[in-house]
């Protein structure tokens, strides 16, 4: 606690004290005068004392001069020495109290009780009570002040020797008393402010210093951060480059056990690096958000589509419903979404144990330039415990049977960009019936907004049927061919679709479209495929089978009939796929209104050439994708050879970089199925092997599974930029290698 003497000595309050007196003392002066002219003229007091009028007058003026000069002045007279402009001004104070309460004295006894005598007593008392205030912090001053205003005026009365004058007397000496005792008690009081204020002050001063310290640390630790990872992330990736490496060479089982331990670590410590980084900058309010302009069902499809092979591995359906009427256009961060949307549904796909994922996407106009999105992430897994679920947001905490393993900061950076982008973020879950995730993100409305065509003619009115889709995938299915004002049905039991879909046929009614969907969990199943396609009153349905990559990958091996009857759409079912599938069924010669849309900036093709990367390695797939698109080509990736014979089902690729050692279905073996496969279409597709085996023999084996080309690990940019010019021509080339180009290659 600050000493009271110390506070007394502080040159910083006596100088407020000081201005807060000589500002006072003017108006006082001001008083002064006015009473003593009032008591000359209209009092009369002129008239019979001529001579104590003058001299009293000049005394007056003496002392207000002096007063008023030191009030005036107080800036310059103050700084040229405080201590003496105190004393001087207090003296000139207790000259003026001796002055006033002598001229009282002198009325008093001169007049005895007069109207003048009365009047100035009264003055004197409203003079006293008015500076008690503003002279509250120099107390014995202030007894000395009132002293000789009242001990002259007492002693007048006194002296008068009646029953009036004593009683006067009496109640101005009681009256003295109580000033002097609200003195005290002022003083006492305006100190133990001034303390308070002080303390409070050098707390202020000591918590923002604080603050200010925190904010440095909290920049150096950023600083730190961002140079220590960057040291961190180059040796990391030589590691796991090295791993990749070694994984396309011979090895033992054990060994090969080993390489992938050492890669899932490697990959495991990047993830942490790298949500380090993001949660340093959303802690630190450095986390900077880019303005651009995408479409918001195109950005969150294509986070899904990434998704969907993980989710289907682990026996999921993943979904996702918009809202009708979603403006197509929106300005905002897209990576920053996408990366909240990979967050949730990943957490959901790792955690959650359930067996369907659902997304629901609304977005909300607030005004004419700005709109509420809000995504909602549901699954019908375990769910997670009550007594978790307070701290599932906290950084670094081990959210056990939902979030176990990991860094536990992914929930917390999700938490820091929903409100970076003026949203929130929350859930809802119940043990054992699954959780819903959900976040909301302000985003602006583009002024370019794309006008939205009609419903195609050929679509009105056609009857749909879906079959064996569990709920998630159903609604969003429905929710996209109704916006096409299709008429659509669904049933579970597919026992029954044959006797169904007859039966409708015959009365006049029946289906124009059959969407069957086949569950991830099991083999794949085309028994209902062919049953409908060998009863003759169905030839007129269209089918389309919904599989996952895997599952189509496994259709090419079975026999079945091929016809333009049956097409394929592997999972998630995203617009643009199911807009395809609706194109290629009814041989529609105008796009529907999802396929006919520009490609927004950074979407588009740079020449119109599309490459499918084929590789496991995490690392090797990052390092190829940021070639091939320096490069200015669009690339599609897989995880092995499985799914990239489903999705070439599905999409035209101008050429393929396959790696030759891949789980479920090495390079080699992809390579054979799909050239048999292009038998009967006649295109072929350039394949280059990518692989780092060095072996003796091994390019001659790639070459002779059918591979066009060899490529050996580590590849740079301008080995590959050459290689895939050779094959498609220079941008400006269209031309590719002759068929003899091959064979010589």
């Amino acid at each position: 606690m600050v000493r009271e003497e110390k506070l007394q000595k502080d040159r910083k309050i006596l100088r407020k004290i000081d201005s807060n007196l000589a500002s006072h003392s003017r108006y006082l002066v001001a008083a002064n005068i006015l009473v003593f002219v009032f008591i000359a003229t209209v009092g009369g007091y002129y008239v019979v004392h001529a001579r104590t009028t003058v001299l009293a007058a000049l005394a007056l003026l003496l002392l207000s001069m002096g007063t008023m000069y030191l009030g005036l002045r107080f800036e310059s007279t103050y700084g040229a020495g405080p201590a003496r402009w105190r004393q001087v001004y207090i003296g000139l104070m207790i000259a003026t109290s001796v002055y006033l309460g002598t001229f009282c004295a002198s009325l008093i006894l001169l007049d005895q009780i007069s109207v003048n005598s009365f009047l100035i007593t009264l003055y004197i008392v409203g003079y006293s009570a008015t500076n008690n205030v503003e002279w509250s912090p120099y107390h014995k001053f202030n007894v000395i002040r009132l002293l000789a205003l009242f001990l002259p005026t007492i002693v007048a009365y006194f002296a008068i020797a009646n029953i009036n004058g004593l009683s006067i007397a009496v109640g101005l000496l009681v009256v003295l008393t109580m000033l002097v005792r609200q003195s005290r008690l002022m003083t006492i009081r305006h100190w133990d402010n001034v303390r308070v204020h002080h303390e409070l002050h050098t707390k202020a001063r000591d918590l923002s210093h604080a603050v200010h310290e925190a904010n440095d640390a909290s920049q150096f630790k950023t600083e730190f951060l961002s140079n220590i990872t960057h040291e961190i992330r180059t040796p990391m990736n030589n590691v796991l480059g090295m791993l990749a490496l070694l994984d396309d060479t011979e090895l033992s089982q054990q060994q090969r056990e080993l390489q992938k331990v050492a890669v899932h670590s490697g990959e495991a410590l990047l993830s942490l690096i790298d949500d380090i980084v993001d949660f340093s900058r959303i802690s630190s309010g450095q986390i900077q958000l880019n303005e651009d302009v995408f479409n918001v069902k195109r950005c969150i499809d294509h986070t899904l589509e990434l998704l969907g092979p993980r989710a289907h591995e682990q026996g999921m359906e993943i979904s996702c419903a918009y809202q009708a009427d979603i403006p197509v256009r929106v300005k905002g961060d897209q990576n920053r979404l996408m990366q909240l949307v990979n967050n949730l549904v990943s957490n959901a796909i790792k955690y959650s144990a359930g067996t369907e994922i659902t997304l629901h996407v609304d977005l909300t106009k607030l005004s004419e330039a700005e709109a509420e999105l809000k995504v909602l992430v549901k699954d019908n897994g375990k769910g997670i415990d009550a007594e978790l679920q307070d701290r599932l947001f906290d950084a670094f905490s081990k959210k056990v049977n939902y979030a176990q393993g990991g860094t536990g900061l992914g929930l917390a950076i999700s938490k820091g960009l929903a409100e970076c982008m003026h949203g929130q973020i929350g859930f809802e879950s119940k043990p054992e019936t699954g959780s819903e995730f959900w976040f909301t993100a302000h985003l602006q409305l583009s002024t370019q907004q794309a006008q939205k065509p009609a419903a195609v003619r050929e679509l009105v009115g056609k009857r749909v049927l879906i079959v064996g889709a569990g709920e998630g995938v159903l609604d969003s299915l429905v929710s996209q061919l109704v916006d096409w004002e299709m008429v659509v049905e669904s049933v579970i039991d597919r026992d029954s679709v044959v006797k169904l879909l007859k039966a409708d046929q015959q009365a006049d009614r029946g289906y124009h479209l059959v969407l069957i969907d086949l569950p991830v969990t099991q083999a794949i199943d085309l028994q209902l495929v062919e049953q409908i396609r060998h009863e003759p009153e169905l030839d007129s349905v269209h089918l389309v089978v919904l599989s996952s990559l895997a599952q189509r990958a496994d259709a090419l091996r079975i026999d079945i009939e091929h016809s333009h009857h049956l097409h394929w759409l592997s999972k998630p079912v995203t617009q643009e796929k199911l807009c395809r599938a609706l194109i290629e069924s009814f041989g529609l010669d105008q796009p529907l209104p999802e396929t006919s849309e520009r490609n927004e900036p950074g979407e588009t093709e740079v020449d119109g050439r599309r490459i499918l990367l084929v590789e496991d390695n995490a690392v090797s797939q990052l390092v190829a994708k940021g070639m091939l698109n320096k490069l200015g080509y669009a690339v599609t990736s897989v995880v092995n050879g499985k799914e990239a014979l489903g999705i070439l089902e599905e999409k035209v690729f101008d050429l393929i970089l396959m790696d030759c050692v891949m789980p479920v279905l090495d390079g080699y073996e992809t390579t054979q199925a799909w050239r048999e496969t292009e038998v009967a279409s006649g295109n072929r597709v350039p394949i280059i092997a990518m692989t780092a085996s060095v072996v003796e023999g091994e390019q001659q084996r790639c070459l002779s599974c059918g591979m066009d080309d060899y490529l050996s690990k580590p590849v740079n940019v301008e080995e590959l930029s050459a290689k895939i010019r050779q094959w498609l021509g220079a941008k400006d080339d269209v031309s590719s290698p002759t068929e003899s180009d091959r064979k010589t290659a």
